[in-house]
């Protein structure tokens, strides 16, 4: 300990220690007003209080170090879902969230560091979903716990190593899968029965519409009169409204599914003759397809029209639906047969692999004609 006059006539008094944390030397200091023995024995004593209370209280960086030691999934979660929101679209951003909350809640709001590979899949393999939902929630873990490795919070995802089981191939699986489609010949006699019966012709027409052109529901709602081409019989599509993170007649617009969903499609002359009634009927400026009360159509009430409609008429057993529609337009145009290629551009799949799952099923109509050109094969002896 030393000690220096100050000009105000008092004594500072300094000491210097090792600080092993940090690896280098640091200094304290005290002022008295004398430099008597009393007082420099009260100063060696306020100094070695100091000392030991900076040896006791963690650095910047222990301090680091404890916050991420003691960071739980949720203050992670809350973190990531920052990130998250401006990178996805809001349905996603809604699925994401919700799937992450799901695991946190079964599993426990744990600090980081103690979850591990087998509580992971413990949980996976324990959640009683499809296989495909479990892939889907073993990604938004992937994902999240990813962020925390390279970020720093954790030496290694504890997802990385968690093992989904490949489903077994099931004839019964399989041949559900074909049966996610009508013919134009059913989808004929549903609307025979709707318009026999008076049922609701807008929902009538709109099944037919999704039918002859395979959009997906959003793109379908969000059809304006201004994108379409009447000169060339063409509807471009760019958008779609955004019915999940906000109201239907919010009318809030958002760019497709994908890059590869931005596309222009031909309209047959039955679109456009569809188009012209909800024209002639208009009870909307801007949107083609809405209700007789001038809303957008609702998901769930075309979805429950589509179901009753087609059971009534061609039995149950099958998934009747709006996304069985756009399967069975897929369909037609392979029964037509349309090029692949053509096909992923007019329903705006990047993925050939997802159109082919969709038409990987041989219709009849097919069949037969595969089956007269065959026997129309024949070589001279």
């Amino acid at each position: 300990m030393f000690y220096k006059l100050l000009d105000n006539g008092k004594y500072r008094y300094y000491e210097k220690f090792y600080d092993d944390r940090e690896d280098k030397w640091k200094q304290v200091t005290v002022t008295l007003n004398s430099k008597s023995r009393v007082s420099q024995a009260e100063a060696k004593r306020r100094l070695a209080v100091k000392i030991d209370k900076l040896l006791s209280t963690p650095t910047k960086q222990e301090q680091i170090i404890q916050k991420i030691a003691n960071l739980t999934f949720s203050q992670l979660l809350e973190e990531w879902a920052d990130i998250r929101i401006s990178e996805i679209k809001p349905a996603s951003f809604k699925a994401e969230m919700s799937s992450l909350r799901n695991f946190r809640d079964t599993v426990g709001d744990l600090k980081l560091s103690e979850y591990t590979t087998q509580i992971i899949q413990s949980y996976l393999m324990g959640i009683n979903v499809t296989n495909s939902t479990r892939k889907n929630r073993k990604i938004y873990l992937n994902a999240i716990f990813g962020y925390a490795e390279r970020i720093g919070y954790i030496e290694q995802s504890p997802v990385k190593n968690v093992v989904i089981p490949r489903e077994k191939a099931d004839y019964e699986k399989f041949k559900k899968a074909q049966e996610n489609f009508i013919t134009k010949e059913e989808l004929g006699l549903v609307i025979s029965y709707c318009e026999d019966h008076k049922k609701d012709q807008r929902y009538t027409l709109a099944m037919e519409f999704i039918f002859l052109t395979g959009l997906r529901f959003a793109e379908f709602i969000g059809v304006r009169y201004e994108d379409i081409d009447y000169e060339h019989n063409l509807l471009k599509i760019d958008h779609t409204i955004d019915y999940v993170g906000h109201k239907y007649d919010e009318r809030v617009l958002q760019t497709p599914k994908t890059v590869g969903s931005v596309r222009t499609i031909i309209l047959s002359d039955r679109c456009l003759e569809i188009i012209d009634y909800f024209r002639q009927n208009c009870l909307d400026p801007v949107f083609v397809f809405v209700t007789e009360k001038g809303q957008i159509m609702r998901q769930p009430k075309l979805y429950q029209f589509i179901k009753d409609r087609c059971e009534t008429v061609l039995g149950t057993g099958r998934s009747y639906g709006i996304h069985m529609l756009r399967h069975s337009h897929i369909t037609l145009l392979a029964e037509l047969q349309i090029p692949l290629k053509a096909i992923m551009e007019r329903v705006g799949h990047v993925d050939e692999s997802i159109t082919l799952k969709v038409y990987s099923h041989v219709t009849q109509s097919v069949e037969n004609e595969l089956r007269n050109r065959l026997n129309q094969i024949a070589f001279k002896r």
